[in-house]
């Protein structure tokens, strides 16, 4: 009975004993599978294919489900670990990041960094705060002879490669930027009578229009006139106009502010006649990009662009009349503006695959000379380096 009563005895204790010293991991970690795979999307697929933003909102989310005392002290390190890596070598953004790795560390103090992300900067700022690289292997007496003994000899089966430095992923801080750009002006068109030549001369009006028929200017041939009454008139809107193809190349001063030109050939323009349709486009231009530090994240870059430069806007518009018969016909009437601008215009970057980016702009340009009002539209690729 006494033997039975210690037998008792000694198994509650094992119990109590298995309770106390069970891994705490098992037992306040309640939240580690959840918080693993986010951690697992956000590096392995979000990180990896340079969607920094996504992965930033994913392991956020991944340590606010931690909380205080939701996941292992190893996993919340890791965490926080893997959110400075984004935020140093992907964001640009190195003072967030040292706040991440200092916050891992007093998670972990073992904590190791993670060599398939690793980075130059990352590896430095680890090692300020305290950080020890990863454990290396004692080797064995044998294994260090052998190296010893390959030294000056044929070793080509048993050389060791030193690791190479992981590539950082692709920069989001290009200071240089090549452009190619389609552009596609509206000029804006007021209502007008007598747009065309009322005699065979097929002279212009001070509307800066020319007439044209089948091709040919107006008034070149006999019997070519317009008869008095209806017709003959523009009505007011806007048009198409002139289309063309630009190449640019911009350059990032400091954060938010780039200076660049465009140069290009503009095609749409008027038939061959006195006035000469000038197809070369050369223009400056500033832009100013809002956000804080917009070239160092994966967002959208939204900007406004001041612009001046040479160029000329036509527009055709297609205008009835009658002749001195009154038979009724139609006339290509097309409108010229002067050859140099100042624009006004709004645009984003949308950035793709590292340094590339999709850029839409809408612009508002006054016409000197001739003057004329136009917006024009645009997409552009623009590549950084």
């Amino acid at each position: 009975m006494h033997e039975h009563r210690s037998l008792v005895v000694c198994l509650n204790a094992l119990v109590v004993g298995g309770l106390l010293f069970a891994p705490r991991a098992a037992l306040a970690a309640p939240k580690d599978k959840a918080a693993s795979a986010l951690q697992r999307e956000a590096m392995q697929t979000d990180y990896a294919a340079t969607n920094f933003k996504k992965s930033e909102q994913k392991l956020k989310k991944a340590i606010a489900q931690c909380g205080a005392s939701g996941c292992s002290n190893e996993l919340a390190g890791d965490l926080h670990r893997d959110l400075a890596t984004v935020y140093i070598a992907g964001m640009k953004q190195s003072a967030k990041g040292k706040t991440e790795l200092k916050r891992a560390l007093q998670l972990n103090p073992d904590l190791e960094l993670d060599e398939d992300f690793a980075t130059p900067e990352t590896r430095k700022l680890f090692k300020e705060l305290g950080g020890h690289g990863p454990k290396v292997e004692e080797k064995a007496p044998e294994e260090k002879a052998e190296e010893e003994e390959c030294v000056g000899k044929d070793c080509e089966d048993k050389v060791v490669l030193k690791e190479e430095e992981p590539a950082e992923p692709p920069g989001k801080g290009s200071k240089n930027w090549l452009s190619l750009t389609f552009d596609q002006d509206l000029l804006l068109y007021s209502a007008k009578d007598q747009v065309c030549a009322s005699n065979a001369a097929g002279t212009a009006d001070a509307a800066n229009y020319s007439c044209f028929k089948n091709g040919a200017r107006f008034g070149d041939s006999a019997g070519e006139d317009i008869g008095a009454g209806a017709g003959n008139k523009v009505s007011g809107g806007f048009g198409r106009g002139t289309s063309r193809i630009l190449l640019g190349f911009d350059r990032l001063l400091g954060s938010n502010v780039s200076l660049g030109f465009r140069i290009g050939y503009a095609f749409g323009g008027r038939p061959a006649g006195k006035d000469k349709f000038l197809p070369f486009h050369a223009e400056i231009r500033a832009n100013y990009w809002f956000g804080s530090a917009p070239f160092e994240s994966s967002g959208v870059r939204p900007y406004l662009s001041l612009s001046g430069g040479l160029a000329e806007v036509d527009g055709r518009v297609s205008v009835e009349y009658y002749d001195a018969a009154r038979n009724k016909s139609k006339l290509d009437a097309w409108r010229k503006t002067g050859t140099t601008f100042a624009g006004l215009g709004f645009g984003v970057m949308i950035p793709f695959a590292g340094d590339n980016g999709l850029v839409p702009e809408v612009r508002v340009k006054q016409m000197f000379g001739a003057s004329g009002t136009v917006v024009d539209a645009s997409i552009g690729y623009a590549r950084g380096f």
